[in-house]
């Protein structure tokens, strides 16, 4: 087995070194981790023969950021579940009193995944380097958002990390819940609408032309709504149809487009606040996400001008956010937290009153926590509704068009057999 020498400073504050055997470099970092030794540095011994051999080199190239992906380890996209479970394991290892190397070392050797593992152990790297962990997860942007990055390194500043990693696992975990939750929801009522669009499409295009040109025959006069579908019909058979619906494409593409950009996403995102149900279920999310972050942050000792720009990131509408970000400019200025998200008129009064008592007390963490709490109940029962009703009116947006399509194509014909 190979053998490694390390210098670390033990839990007592002294310093400590020696020569420890393990499988690699993380697996020796994980040991004096159990030991409550914090490894400073640690190298492969060059008399232990083995340790200085081909495999250990390639090991420890595959430990350096960058380097090419080793056995069984992948830089591929890491799963939302996944980025969970590592976050909840970080967590763990650091509230049990692992220094951050060594809980990165026992999440490696923990992880399932291949893009799990080889992402683990470029944070181990970079962390073992010099690196803050907040610098090597900002490397790693396909993995990490902002709001992540922002809270590990407030919680780096202000020396909580264990309980801002335990807050950012519960955070990552309910918001994957409630993707996951939203998904399932959409999947069926989506492929309703997709199949009912494509039946229709079929209808207009190759059924309902054959049924009109026996209709046509008789010379009677048509209905309105056979008219009106005719002239669907031909209009979707001609060049004209095939360039309508390519533009209606194209439309859609650069309409997709233009919502990513800043400004679009900000129409976009303050349109969803004025939509009946999607409106309100949105700004109960963001504000129980704004109120259990501001109230984990201030817990830690995070100053208030600190911890907004922060819990705008966690928002997910960036209107909200725009006004989160004139607060924290005026509250930098001396002015209220309470005062200011009451100017901005798109917070609920019970959170502005709690802010307020929260200021006069010094209890604001505490009543923030409970407003977030209070909160996720409501934003789970508006989910709800929205998953109820919004489904509900697909179908029956559905069932109105296909009504509209069999009257058109069966009054004629009920014309033809009265008249007969």
């Amino acid at each position: 087995m190979p053998t490694f020498t390390y210098s670390a400073l033990a839990s007592d504050g002294r310093n400590a070194a020696g020569v420890i055997d393990a499988p690699d470099k993380p697996g020796a970092i994980a040991r004096l981790a159990e030991r409550g030794e914090f490894v400073v540095d640690i190298r492969p011994d060059e008399g232990a023969g083995p340790a200085s051999g081909p495999d250990t080199s390639a090991r420890d190239a595959e430990a350096r950021p960058g380097a090419p992906a080793g056995p069984g380890e992948s830089r591929g996209a890491v799963r939302g579940r996944e980025r969970v479970t590592l976050l909840n394991q970080l967590a763990v290892g650091l509230g049990a009193g692992l220094p951050l190397v060594g809980a990165l070392g026992v999440v490696e050797e923990q992880a399932q995944g291949g893009a799990v593992r080889g992402l683990v152990r470029r944070l181990a790297a970079s962390v073992t380097a010099g690196q803050a962990l907040s610098e090597a997860m900002a490397q790693e942007h396909r993995a990490f958002d902002t709001m992540q990055v922002s809270m590990v390194r407030a919680g780096e500043t202000a020396g909580v990390l264990d309980e801002i990693m335990a807050s950012l696992a519960g955070f990552a975990e309910r918001d994957l819940d409630l993707r996951e939750k939203l998904r399932a929801a959409a999947i069926y009522p989506l492929m309703v609408v997709g199949l009912g669009f494509l039946s229709i499409l079929v209808i207009l295009i190759f059924i309902l032309p054959r049924i009109m040109s026996v209709v046509g025959e008789t010379g009677a006069a048509l209905p309105l709504p056979t008219r009106i579908l005719m002239g669907v019909t031909e209009v979707l058979r001609s060049p004209m149809g095939v360039g309508l619906s390519l533009a209606a494409v194209a439309g859609g593409v650069a309409l997709w487009r233009w919502s990513r950009t800043p400004g679009g996403t900000l129409w976009v995102d303050g349109f969803k606040l004025k939509l009946p149900l999607i409106g309100p279920a949105t700004r109960r999310v963001a504000v129980s996400r704004f109120a259990r972050t501001l109230g984990t942050l201030s817990a830690a000792g995070v100053r208030i001008t600190e911890a907004l720009p922060i819990v705008r990131d966690t928002l997910g509408n960036e209107a909200l956010a725009q006004h989160v970000d004139h607060a924290a400019h005026e509250i930098a200025r001396g002015a209220g937290i309470a005062d200011q998200l009451k100017s901005s008129g798109q917070f609920p009064p019970m959170l502005i009153q709690v802010i307020a008592m929260g200021e006069k007390t010094g209890r604001l963490d505490e009543l923030l926590m409970q407003t977030a709490t209070s909160y996720d109940k409501e934003t789970a029962a508006a989910l709800q509704r929205v998953m109820a009703v919004v489904p509900v009116l697909f179908i029956l947006g559905l069932a109105l068009v296909v009504a509209f399509i069999l009257a058109a194509a069966l009054l004629p014909i009920i014309g033809m057999d009265l008249g007969g």
